[in-house]
């Protein structure tokens, strides 16, 4: 009986350890940021040590059997924790990871892609992206672009940027000072002052009034936006830009886009394209008319449909090749 109980216990054993190793295997497969077989493009897994000491890590995405240097779009992710895919820490597997989708779309069609995991996110080390302001990240992602400068593979006169949310602030930030930013794609960007996104958002339900004075003590981002003008830095953009809004955004209105636009051509530049999309939320993913947050989980899909993918590698296609 003792030797029978011992069997049963270590055949037990040996069940738990294959279970784990199996899910780790599976949620490894289910994250993992190289390409899938027989794509049109290569993937390299990377680290970009930054100046402070602290490590980004990264997917860089090639076009394959390209003999001459290609251009490049450097992805910048929304506030908050984002992994490289702009997913959330907390739901690793979801299925909403617009930059994985962006990557493979512009890679397969001739341009190269950097995505990174933010500070302290996902297999990156040191800081907090939660402690950090929108001109600290800024500062993340221009050592992101000179290390894509250094690439033998990268046309250095012809790399972009794309953000999404904060992320577009970043990157209008960025190019207002760096002249050799190629163009810009900015989706759901801010137009209007950092106080009146926040009460757009109170009213419409995702920030409590109540709690606002204690999130700002916490938040050191938030206080910044709290007081930051996006138009600031989008009258000073001469370079191509590509504008995507969502017509039910409730996190930020689809009216900013306008706002940007006309910042951005006050100082003559006339390369600027806006799209507003109806039906489309602040994620660029399609959902019920009112585009109420709450009803983000009766949409019918998590991924960025092929319509926006599209109109992104078009409209890039058009300012590179």
């Amino acid at each position: 009986m003792a030797i029978r109980a011992l069997m049963v216990k270590t055949e037990m054993v040996l069940f738990f350890v294959i279970m784990i190793l199996t899910t780790c295997q599976d949620h490894q497969n289910a994250i993992g940021y190289l390409p899938p077989e027989n794509a049109l493009y290569t993937g390299e897994n990377i680290e970009i040590q930054l100046s402070c000491g602290d490590i980004l890590a990264a997917t860089l995405t090639l076009p394959k059997n390209d003999a001459q240097k290609v251009p490049a779009v450097v992805l910048i992710t929304g506030s908050s924790a984002h992994d490289r895919d702009n997913s959330t820490p907390g739901a690793p597997t979801t299925a909403y990871r617009p930059f994985r989708q962006i990557a493979g779309k512009l890679s397969s069609s001739g341009i190269a892609v950097l995505r990174m995991d933010d500070r302290g996110v996902g297999a990156s080390s040191g800081g907090n992206i939660t402690k950090m302001t929108t001109p600290e990240r800024a500062d993340d992602i221009k050592q992101c672009i000179d290390y894509m400068r250094n690439r033998d593979e990268i046309d250095d006169s012809r790399i972009g940027l794309l953000g999404l949310s904060e992320g577009a602030s970043i990157a209008h930030m960025i190019a207002s000072k760096d002249q050799s930013i190629a163009c810009l794609v900015l989706l759901s960007g801010i137009g209007s002052k950092g106080k009146e996104i926040i009460r757009y958002q109170v009213d419409n339900g995702l920030i409590n009034e109540k709690d606002l004075p204690d999130m700002l003590k916490r938040n050191k981002n938030l206080r910044y936006l709290s007081g930051f003008d996006p138009l600031e830095s989008a009258r000073h953009i001469r370079q191509p830009v590509l504008i995507l809004h969502g017509k039910t955004d409730r996190r930020v209105a689809f009216t900013d886009a306008i706002k940007l636009e006309k910042a951005i051509t006050s100082n003559g530049n006339r390369d600027v394209t806006v799209k507003i999309m109806p039906g489309y939320n602040h994620l660029l993913l399609k959902e019920d008319p009112e585009g109420i947050p709450t009803r983000y989980g009766n949409i019918s899909s998590n991924k960025i449909p092929d319509e926006v993918l599209t109109m992104i590698e078009d409209w890039l296609a058009s300012v590179y090749f």
